[in-house]
């Protein structure tokens, strides 16, 4: 599931960002986004660049398309309503456009082969369904593998293989998101199979010659306001499509070539035409101080809100500001615009004159709150609300957004015009959760490692740097810090039995090279997808760093959060939001040379209330780097001269970098031991090792267990890293309950011998 997904947003519109490698939600999109689809009014808070846009943009324009095809439906009843008949009708047939190039349909769009036997290939019929109740059926005409159902427009066309799409397969088995389970029994050639669903109910249902299989599927929530399509695929295979007249009709089911148009998006947008020009007045306003911010603002929605995938009806949004030709402006507004993004003088201009109509408005949003309220038309804000909030007798949901929150007339208008907003606020003082155990190995390159490396014929692959340099004084130690770190992680994550462990390098070429690393300790084989025995190489590792492909970096995510591999690798700029709420370990290769950062890096342990270890990776020296200053930004770089002597290296500094970042924190941060790595009032790995030997005897290298390690100052308690932190004193609450067990049965047997005293005494009248 795409973390995207996991807050509540449509895949039409994740399809739409990945496309601009947005992989992960920033901080502020995951806590704004699902706020805002709740429906209340929000106030966040966060620096420029940090994601606000989408924070605010992506749910906006969800919820404005959710409330278009609504519309859209409306219109199409009321044009029935007064005899106008349905808008047009919809063709039915297989897609010569959307297929597998091995594919071939008939000239009918009914039949559809393929005769490539080594791999799937798939096609999806022209219709999408959003509403109702509908069933087609597929012939099985010769032998081969066939796999039928429902599919989005944005699925793969192998269905069953992602989760935005259903198959039942001649295997037998039912399959979505690459899980497949029985399901009917098998079917061949001869066979009927129908395909039934029903969009009320959110189901998938399939029969095989006219015997009802039962429910297959129930749709996932997030995909309840998508579209589905027919869809075929198979192995060497051919088949008979039918839409109109079926062989074994289903009670309550509509053959699928006599849909009903208000049913699919191609209806809707019919349904949008009639409604007439003018008559779409905004549903969405968003304000910003000036017509830079603005007019960024906007094709940032227009990014958003692609047509090829936010269509039926495609959302229409519109820029309002001075200083250009107002001439298509006034189009747009004649038009019918759903999002207006604007400067407020110029909006209001338009409200004015009547040209803008807020009498449907469902959003407004204030962007740069704070430098909007220095505005001398400020107080505009107010009436523009009560204006929109008095001609459709419902609330306005507001958000407002900047980089603070916190001035006197922020304050005052949030105060006026909001009602009990939650607020997102991520500018306070960085600080770190108690959830999380901080602590740092350092290294020192003069006196090197202080235990045996795990495989000492294996060495760690470096970025090169030092190719020519001599083996002595600070370059040298420089190169002992490239090769020792690597090593202490790999000590480190053993020791620590870390299962599950999130490694943070400085970039793109130390993510490589750690990739190699691991991976010729673990055998030389790199991790090739899931295997039935669980993680076979035990240093399996995938790499989340920015040059890598889009779809490689999503399934390297998943594979990690499914636990299928031991670290994720990756870069600050890659992970970003990532959000693995049971996440117990985190090594950082090289501190940040921002203090910031490391908070951010941090924060990816502790989540949720669990327990999270931090681990810093820190030399005694400072390290010579690559710092490209190139044209090609180190794509085929050899000059490791220092950047004042025109080369594209720097010393980087990390002695210095950690005394920045405990002077942010407020604390030295704890040494652990250099050979033993306990850290003096925090953890002790060998009492941990010790505990952990207590087993049933099973593999350690495949065991996905939690590791524990004692803690000082909790009396017989182990802490579990990735366990609940709640959960840590249990052992002892209950130790503390066995204690006082005796006294308070004394206690509950003096309470009985009182009270029959009492009852004694009353009887005698005393």
């Amino acid at each position: 599931m795409s973390a995207f997904e996991e807050l509540g947003m449509c895949p039409e519109i994740i399809r739409a960002v990945q496309e601009d490698d947005w992989l992960l939600p920033t901080p502020v999109q995951a806590e704004a986004v699902p706020l805002i689809l709740g429906g209340g009014d929000v106030c966040a808070a966060a620096e420029t660049g940090s994601g606000k846009t989408g924070a605010f943009g992506l749910p906006c324009l969800q919820i404005v398309h959710e409330a278009l095809r609504n519309k859209a439906i409306t219109s199409i009843s009321e044009a029935r309503a007064a005899g106008g008949g349905a808008a047009g009708s919809v063709s039915v047939r297989l897609s010569v456009d959307d297929k597998d190039p091995y594919v071939l349909v008939t000239e009918d769009g009914l039949e559809a082969k393929s005769d490539d036997e080594r791999r799937w290939n798939g096609i999806r019929g022209t219709v999408e369904i959003l509403n109702g109740k509908y069933q087609y059926e597929v012939e099985i005409t010769t032998e081969g593998l066939v796999r039928v159902g429902w599919a989005t427009s944005i699925a793969g066309l192998e269905l069953g293989k992602d989760d935005k799409s259903f198959g039942y397969g001649g295997t037998g088995k039912k399959s979505w998101n690459r899980s497949f389970e029985d399901y009917g029994g098998p079917f061949g050639k001869g066979d009927v199979i129908g395909m039934l669903l029903d969009r009320d109910a959110q189901t998938v249902a399939y029969t095989k010659n006219g015997n009802h299989l039962g429910i297959a599927y129930n749709i996932p929530p997030q995909l309840h306001h998508t579209p589905l399509k027919p869809g075929v695929c198979g192995k060497k295979f051919q088949v008979r499509c039918v839409f109109d007249a079926l062989s074994y009709p289903v009670a309550g089911y509509t053959p699928l070539a006599q849909i009903d148009p208000s049913h699919t998006t191609e209806g809707l947008a019919m349904g949008m035409d009639t409604a007439g020009k003018g008559a779409r007045p905004p549903l969405c306003l968003i304000l910003e101080p000036t017509r830079d911010l603005a007019d960024q603002t906007y094709k940032c929605m227009k990014l958003f809100g692609r047509r090829k995938y936010l269509d039926a009806p495609a959302p229409r949004i519109g820029l309002f500001v001075g200083g250009i030709d107002e001439k298509k402006q006034r189009e747009d507004l004649q038009k019918g615009v759903d999002i207006c993004v604007g400067t407020l003088m110029k909006t209001m201009d338009y409200v004015r004159r009547g040209q803008l109509d807020v009498s449907g408005l469902k959003f407004l949003v204030l962007d740069e709150a704070d430098d909007l309220m220095k505005n001398d038309d400020r107080r505009d804000i107010p009436k523009l609300k009560k204006m929109a909030q008095e001609r459709q007798k419902t609330r306005v949901q507001t958000l407002f957004f900047s980089a603070t929150l916190h001035s006197p007339e922020v304050r005052q208008a949030i105060e006026s015009i909001t009602v009990r907003p939650t607020w997102v606020d991520l500018k306070g003082r960085p600080s770190i959760p108690d959830t999380v155990h901080f602590v740092a190995y350092t290294i020192d390159p003069n006196k090197g490692l202080a235990f045996r490396p795990v495989n000492e014929a294996v060495r760690p692959t470096t970025d090169g740097v030092h190719a020519r340099d001599p083996p002595s004084g600070p370059l040298g130690c420089s190169q002992q810090i490239k090769e020792m770190k690597p090593q202490v992680l790999v000590k480190l994550a053993d020791t620590f039995k870390m299962e599950s462990c999130l490694v943070f390098c400085r970039t793109n070429v130390d993510c490589d090279n750690l990739e190699k690393f691991l991976n010729s300790l673990g055998g030389g084989r790199g991790f090739a997808g899931k295997a039935e025995s669980g993680k076979e190489n035990p240093y399996s590792c995938v790499v989340l760093a920015g040059m890598r492909d889009q779809q490689e970096r999503q399934r390297n995510l998943a594979h990690f959060k499914a636990g299928d591999v031991r670290f994720l690798i990756a870069t600050d700029v890659a992970a970003r939001g990532i959000d693995i709420r049971e996440l117990p370990f985190l090594v950082m290769l090289t501190l940040p040379d921002d203090p910031n950062q490391f908070f951010h890096r941090v924060g990816r342990v502790g989540r949720a209330d669990r327990m999270g270890l931090a681990i810093s990776i820190v030399a005694t020296e400072k390290e010579k780097v690559w710092y490209h200053k190139c044209p090609n930004r180190g794509r085929g770089c050899t000059n490791t001269k220092l950047v004042e002597e025109g080369g594209c290296t720097i010393w980087y500094d990390e002695p210095t970098y950690l005394k920045e970042i405990e002077e942010r924190v407020g604390q030295r941060i704890a040494a652990m031991h250099p050979s033993n790595f306990s850290v003096k009032g925090v953890l002790d790995p060998l009492g941990a090792e010790q505990a952990h030997h207590k087993d049933d005897g099973r593999s350690k290298r495949h065991k996905k267990e939690h590791v524990s390690a004692p803690v000082a100052g909790q009396a017989g308690g182990m802490l579990m890293y990735g366990k609940m932190k709640d959960d840590q004193n249990t052992k002892a609450t209950l130790k503390h309950l066995q204690e006082l067990s005796p006294a308070v049965g004394e206690l509950q047997q003096l309470e009985r011998v009182i009270q029959q005293r009492y009852v004694t005494l009353a009887g005698k009248g005393i």
